[in-house]
Formats: C-alpha cells, structure tokens, sequence
C-alpha cells in the first residue's frame, strides 16, 4: 500500500497531484488536523473520501503519543506490506519517525510551500543525515513499542515531485504541472470571470524576524494607490487577528475571507487575476503556473526582510520570475 502524510491544504493540492501522476493504488491518507479554524475549513474543502481508500486524521499536538498511533494504524491496514511514502515537511521529526520505523520501498517529497527549497539545499542535495536524540521522549516511544529515530541516514531511493526547479537535481526529478489543477480550471473557464488585482496575504507578519505591521500596511496601501482596478486582499491562513482587523479599515481595499487554498479560491469564485502582488509566497510560483497571462510582482523584500530564510527565498524567486519575463 502507499501512504500520503499531509499536513496542510497546499500539501494535499500537491498530494493529489502525486496520486494521479505516479498513477498510486491502495492509498492510505493521513491527515493532520488543522489548528486555526482557516486551515481546518480549507482543508475540508479540499477532500473528496472517494479519492481515498483510507483516510485517518490525527491532532497536531502530542506528537510524542500521537505517532507511534500513526505508525501502528499504518502497519494494522497494510499489514506491513509499502510501497512507497508520499509526504512533505523532509526534516521534521513526525516523518522520520515514520520512516524509521515502516519499511517502504520508496520515498516521494513533495512541497511544502517555500520550505521545499530549504529541504531540497539543507537536507537532500547533501544527503544529510538525521541526528535528533531526546532521552526522555525516546523512552516514551520505547515503552509504547516504537523504535526511536537516533540516527538516521539518507534513503537513497528517494525522489523529488516538485514545482520547484531544481538545476542537476541529485535524486530523482518529476515536475509538478499542476494537472489536476489545470483541469479543474479549464472545467470552470466558461463562466463568467472577474477581473481584479490580487494581494496574497503573507504570513508570520509582525512577528520576530519578519515584516512588521506598519510596514506591511504601507506595502498594501502602495500597492493599492498603483491598482487600476478592484484590489482583492486574501489573506494567509495563519494570519493574525490583529493583523486582519488592521488590513479591514484600508479604505479601498476588499477583504476576501478564502474557503480554499488560493489556487483554488480564484477558480471557484471565478476570479481572473490581472495581476497577483505579493512577498515570498509559494503561491506567486503556483500561480504564475496557472495563469500565465496574469502580471506577477514580487515585492521587493531586502530592506524589510530581517530573516537569512527570507532572504534566501526572495532571491530564488526573483531569479524565477526575471527568467519567464
């Protein structure tokens, strides 16, 4: 059987994209339960159960106790016999304790928004190992049956199924077109379509290291005041109350609440970017993907950004977008 850990919307667009590419049979699903009401609505949006043979949803917190039930309900259903993982968030500690612990034959990353890129430079294109021991958690998973992670090397038969490019890519490389997607669009492209300038809301602002409120209301208000039509703010699903109450009182600018991850937002509310304004999104990349006619402008972050990762992103994607120009 295959197995699709997911942890997120955006992941679960990128997991069907990979059912259908790979042609995947006998699928077990596994979910991770959103924690803002956002993320979770989205999130039901997204799944279809008969896309699934399979589907169990688990709390994001505990993890300790939590995936060793994972790694227990895997092995019950599949009665050990893998094929191959389907999974993001490379580094993180609840996929390598999967990993250590169920034998499959192969592994296939997908994205994970922005951070693919970290994962790809960091951990794949080394071969790094994995070294994370905790003593008292360890102990916890020995007494619940669970092998614990200690050290883990690089799985040779891995492979990358990304929208990302990744030049002399060191494993395995399938693009991800976005198929699923794009057939679903074209489905919806007879309506009737309206036409607006589209802000996609970042996340983590005004928190440390990152672009703070002030500076991010500027950012939209500038945006705004170059705007030749209707300006749609959609907001990132982890956005901060206190940060949407301060986007809510800028005159001029509509604020529009998504029931799905903005990929898929636009198509279901008809909406036809003209352009599509925003910071270090992946959806600037997706969507440059889906509506290449659209203009994509990626804000400048050098003199805001505070954080080595954004930075690094900003410059990925400029040198992106100065290609495709």
């Amino acid at each position: 059987m295959n197995v699709f850990l997911v942890t997120s919307p955006f992941q679960y667009i990128c997991a069907i994209e990979a059912k259908f590419h790979y042609k995947s049979k006998n699928n077990i699903l596994i979910l991770i339960e959103q924690n803002s009401h956002i993320g979770k609505k989205q999130m039901s949006s997204l799944i279809k159960n008969e896309d699934w043979d399979y589907i169990f949803t688990f709390p994001r917190s505990n993890r300790t106790f939590i995936t060793p039930k994972i790694i227990k309900k895997i092995k019950q259903i599949s009665s050990n016999k893998l094929d191959t993982l389907f999974y993001s968030e490379y580094n993180a500690w609840r996929s390598k304790l999967i990993i250590k612990n169920l034998d499959f034959q192969k592994h296939v990353f997908f994205d994970d928004g922005t951070m693919t890129y970290f994962d790809y430079y960091d951990y794949i294109e080394p071969k790094a190992s994995f070294y994370r021991p905790r003593f008292l958690q360890d102990i916890q998973l020995r007494l619940q049956g669970i092998t614990p992670i200690s050290k883990l090397d690089f799985f040779d038969n891995t492979e990358i199924f990304s929208i990302f490019e990744f030049k002399n890519c060191v494993i395995t490389y399938t693009e991800n077109k976005l198929n699923v997607l794009k057939k679903r669009i074209n489905r919806l492209n007879n309506t009737s379509q309206f036409e607006y300038d589209v802000f996609i809301g970042q996340g983590s602002v005004d928190e440390k290291n990152r672009i703070s409120l002030k500076e991010y209301i500027t950012l939209i208000k500038s945006v705004l005041s170059e705007s030749k039509s209707y300006l749609i703010y959609i907001p990132h699903r982890t956005e901060a109350t206190h940060v949407t109450e301060s986007i809510k009182k800028i005159n001029g600018v509509i604020f529009h609440q998504p029931n799905y991850p903005i990929e898929v937002e636009l198509v279901e509310n008809n909406i036809t970017p003209l352009t599509i304004t925003g910071l270090s999104s992946t959806a600037l990349y997706t969507l440059s993907k889906i509506y290449p006619n659209s203009k994509i402008k990626l804000v400048d972050q050098q003199s805001i950004s505070k954080g080595e990762r954004d930075k690094r992103i900003q410059l990925y994607l400029n040198e992106y977008f100065d290609k495709i120009k």
